[in-house]
């Protein structure tokens, strides 16, 4: 298991939970682990934590003894939680942010993965007894970590890496992180055409840098495969949240930046050109409306037109007199 040093500002923490199927506890804590100059867990309800969740898995990323934690501490953070597939490559995870204090210490998935798929052996999460869990803590930049620890992450100068030697070949530092062969064709695709994005990676820890690159690699594809007409707001600040997580642990995405920029504009204009067909279409649609009321008032004025004149004839055709002594009526009145 690869572990930061307590101030790195993005951590990858692993936990191995053994003889899965016979855990009688409600609940079960991780080791503490340190991202950000703080200290975090996990917490795992092996059978569910609330009565709607008890077919799942829930996981929760947790603040340990906030009591002891100074009056009106917080802390923000951004993770990730993969359940691993110790068989192949379809790990499973759920991301989520959230502003951690007093009255909120943990925060995570009550419905993470289905226990049934989770206890199936021939899926490959439940291998020996044993279920593997996996959490990417990010502490954004904007946190100061000073504020509840006391612990200031050492300004650390980051050494430019250039092709001239072996060592410090960026190709060779992509390769050596054994990411799958898709995954390493795609970054090795995006250094060739953005030379800049991997010379200042400097997590050299192996496990954390093969998750990362692997996740970015998944990140770009998911982005390149995204449709302008089906982003919306939520999905453009996760996107933006994403690449500033990536940027964090040394990745140049000023590339990627400005291609979500523009995609935030084409959005727009597309937004627009909807907005005027969509008037266009109703026009068109009070058009043909207003074309059918008006063949109705011509049907109407027609009946009308011809009702006026089948009473002229009847009225013609009246007898002048009622056939009756006018002298009568006269005596009568």
């Amino acid at each position: 298991m690869f572990l930061p040093t307590p101030t790195d500002p993005s951590a990858l923490f692993g936990w191995e939970i053994e003889e899965f199927s016979k855990l009688k506890a409600e609940k079960l804590y991780s080791k503490i682990f340190y991202c950000g100059g703080y200290e975090w867990r996990l917490i795992v309800f092996p059978k569910g934590k609330y009565c709607y969740a008890t077919k799942h898995l829930s996981v929760y990323l947790d603040v340990p003894d906030p009591r002891k934690l100074p009056q009106g501490w917080s802390r923000y953070a951004r993770f990730s939680v993969f359940v691993v597939n110790q068989i192949n490559k379809d790990t499973k995870a759920q991301r989520t942010e959230h502003e951690f204090n007093a009255r909120e210490s943990d925060w995570g998935f009550p419905s993470l993965f289905p226990l049934t798929k989770l206890n199936d052996p021939k899926e490959g999460f439940l291998v020996n007894d044993t279920v593997v869990l996996e959490a990417v803590v990010t502490i954004p930049n904007s946190h100061d970590s000073r504020k509840e620890t006391g612990i200031e992450p050492k300004n650390k100068k980051r050494k430019k890496e250039t092709g001239d030697n072996g060592s410090g070949n960026v190709e060779a530092d992509i390769a050596g992180t054994f990411s799958p062969q898709k995954a390493l064709l795609l970054l090795e695709k995006i250094h060739s055409f953005h030379e800049g994005t991997f010379v200042e990676f400097l997590m050299k820890g192996q496990a954390l840098p093969t998750m990362l690159l692997e996740s970015f690699a998944a990140f770009v594809v998911s982005m390149s495969s995204t449709k302008v007409n089906e982003l919306y707001e939520e999905a453009l600040r996760l996107a933006a949240n994403s690449i500033e997580d990536f940027e964090q642990v040394g990745l140049d995405l000023r590339w990627l930046k400005q291609r979500l920029e523009e995609a935030k504009v084409v959005k727009k204009q597309s937004e627009s050109v909807n907005t005027v067909e969509s008037c266009t279409s109703g026009l068109e649609v009070a058009r043909s409306v207003l074309e059918v009321a008006q063949a109705k008032v011509r049907e109407l004025e027609e009946g009308l037109a011809k009702a006026k004149a089948e009473g002229e004839v009847l009225s013609r055709e009246l007898p002048k007199s009622l056939g009756v002594n006018d002298s009568v009526l006269k005596d009568i009145v």
